[in-house]
């Protein structure tokens, strides 16, 4: 199958019609009707079923289209890039980051940078962290952000900080009047954390256990910032990073150190094949700054007492 063939099958699979597709992609019905059945005579299988005059794509379609979804994300930023050099726009910075971090640092950054570069055009991915380092290892982002991330035999991973893991609560809770909270001081409480089946939530776990404790939080999220944003909202404590403590500070909650040895490096990855540009190392300088700022903000609050 090559790139047109899969940009009709999308297309049909969207508005569930040929008429549909075909306006679309500004081709005729009968030629898009054709191009489906001879990508299914070349499969071997069916594309789709039809329902009350619809075409219902079946599971192996929806597959392809998941596998070939990188394709039109490279594509298209092929296509931008032609479009900014059409424009005489001097750059573009292509970035992608985990949901910590969209949140909590790179909006100021991204701010701060087209301030200083009106002409640079800077875009912004947030996914979990396998789809991070995968859109960088296949040239569709130039640097992506991340909370410890895998080691990958392409990519190339530049140190910005190490951050600690801490417990954000209301001031009231028993944990706040805690100097330092323990796995053990958590087992009882109403817990929100990351969930055990990824990376950090993994890295949380081992603590307990090295305690002779379960890691069992009430509530499980994908990404820290989400944890700390229910703990915002008035519900439970949560054992998160220090910037997604940050980002979720209110009056009345307290962030207080985890006592495990434990620790999150944020880094910068690139692709080992490439050499970074001037503008992409630029705006790595810049959030490697913020992020000094923020945890600074952070650890001062963490020895704030509560009476204050």
């Amino acid at each position: 199958m090559n790139l047109r063939q899969l940009e009709i099958l999308r297309a049909v699979v969207q508005f569930r019609t040929t008429v549909g597709a075909a306006e679309r992609l500004g081709m005729s019905q009968p030629s898009i009707s054709n191009t489906i059945r001879h990508i299914e005579t070349v499969l071997g299988f069916p594309l789709f079923e039809r329902i009350s005059n619809r075409l219902s794509p079946t599971e192996e379609t929806l597959i392809l289209l998941e596998e070939s979804e990188p394709l039109f994300l490279l594509r298209d930023a092929v296509n931008q890039r032609a479009a900014d050099l059409r424009m005489g726009k001097i750059g573009r910075i292509r970035v992608a980051s985990t949901a910590e971090l969209s949140e909590a640092v790179l909006p100021r950054v991204i701010a701060d940078y087209a301030r200083e570069f009106p002409r640079i055009q800077i875009s912004l991915e947030t996914r979990p962290l396998d789809s991070v380092l995968q859109v960088v290892e296949n040239g569709v982002a130039d640097v992506a952000f991340a909370i410890s991330p895998y080691e990958r035999q392409a990519m190339a991973y530049e140190l910005i900080d190490t951050l600690q893991a801490v417990v954000l609560c209301d001031e009231n809770d028993p944990v706040a009047k805690l100097d330092v909270v323990s796995p053990k001081d958590l087992v009882e409480r109403p817990m929100v954390g990351p969930q055990v089946a990824n990376r950090i939530g993994l890295m949380m776990a081992d603590s307990f256990r090295a305690k002779g404790l379960d890691y069992r939080p009430t509530i499980e999220t994908r990404f820290m910032n989400a944890a700390a944003r229910i703990v915002r909202d008035g519900w439970g404590v949560a054992l998160v990073d220090e910037l997604s403590a940050y980002t979720a500070m209110r009056p009345g909650l307290v962030v207080r150190p985890y006592s495990a040895d434990m620790s999150f490096e944020l880094s910068a990855a690139m692709p080992k094949s490439k050499s970074p540009s001037r503008q992409t190392k630029r705006f790595i300088k810049a959030f490697r700054e913020r992020v000094a700022l923020r945890l600074a903000e952070v650890r001062e609050e963490s020895r704030r007492p509560v009476s204050e």
